[in-house]
């Protein structure tokens, strides 16, 4: 199967990507030290970046009538998400579309744009910033765009209309205390185009989370991890959320990092069951739905 690392589509976005350097010259030591003041500084800047014009060029694609012919041989490698990550530290949501439009002409098919390309990015982009290749600031901010990107993609993409109607729906939040949410701004898009009903309450509050549910009826109520920090949160949330749930057989799945180093954590704190992507969540999702049915 052949791969893109070279692919002409880079060359759409009329830009060179960043090259990686220390932040500020801190040391590993000193950069963890000034995290939380990175975290505050990182919300402000990526509400701005929330706020900037929705961009256009998607759109005008989606106008023309030259469909993308999709091939499944061709593949992205981590030649291409290395490169792409390094785009999205610099490049403006116009570029990073336009890469991705050129990588659709060429015959990639938009699941792997979001499997092999936008998720992997996103976990790159955390790398740089454990290894001080970039600052906090830098890779939320990175990872806003990311999230932008895949709104604009979501308006152009088609969706199981007919799914809808039967009423499945989806609560996402990330667990307590967790950072970046772009992982669940991708599964969300996953139910979505799979025909559910999705919500999602990125604070990752408990209150709000437990609130969602007694107000609403899920089928299923997803939860992304990468760290232990609060583990100890986890198990006391899934609780209170069947406890007051509408839907007193909700199905909890949960994934990310943590649970795919600790697999054996997700019985203890209480969940259902785990995916290690956008994908299987969906499958196995859906599985647990028509298994209730047949109740």
């Amino acid at each position: 199967m052949s791969s893109l690392p070279q692919s002409p589509a880079f060359d759409l976005c009329g830009e060179e990507p960043r090259r990686l350097e220390p932040p500020s010259g801190l040391s590993r030591q000193s950069n963890r030290a000034r995290r939380q003041a990175d975290r505050e500084q990182a919300d402000k800047l990526a509400s701005l970046v929330e706020g900037e014009i929705i961009p256009r060029l998607m759109l005008a694609h989606s106008q023309t009538n030259l469909a993308p012919r999709q091939n499944d041989s061709l593949k992205l490698g981590p030649e291409t998400t290395e490169r792409f990550a390094l785009y999205t530290l610099s490049a403006g949501h116009e570029s990073l579309l336009a890469i991705i439009g050129g990588l659709l002409q060429q015959g990639v098919a938009m699941e792997a744009i979001y499997l092999d390309l936008l998720a992997p990015t996103a976990r790159r982009l955390g790398e740089f910033w454990q290894d001080d290749q970039a600052s906090f600031a830098d890779v939320t901010i990175a990872l806003g765009r990311l999230q932008q990107v895949v709104r604009e993609l979501s308006l152009h993409g088609p969706v199981d209309d007919g799914a809808a109607a039967n009423g499945r729906a989806a609560l996402f939040a990330p667990a307590p205390g967790e950072q970046h949410t772009f992982g669940i701004v991708i599964i969300e898009e996953f139910f979505r185009r799979s025909g559910w009903r999705t919500w999602t309450e990125l604070s990752g509050a408990p209150d709000e989370i437990i609130g969602a549910v007694q107000a609403h009826r899920f089928d299923m109520f997803g939860m992304t991890c990468s760290s232990d920090e609060r583990l100890d949160q986890i198990a006391p949330m899934i609780m209170s959320i069947r406890r007051a749930s509408r839907n007193r057989d909700i199905n909890v799945m949960v994934g990310g990092l943590l649970f795919l180093e600790r697999p054996e954590l997700v019985a203890k704190i209480g969940a259902d069951g785990m995916a290690s992507d956008a994908k299987e969540a969906v499958l196995k999702a859906e599985a647990a739905v028509r298994q209730l049915a047949r109740h």
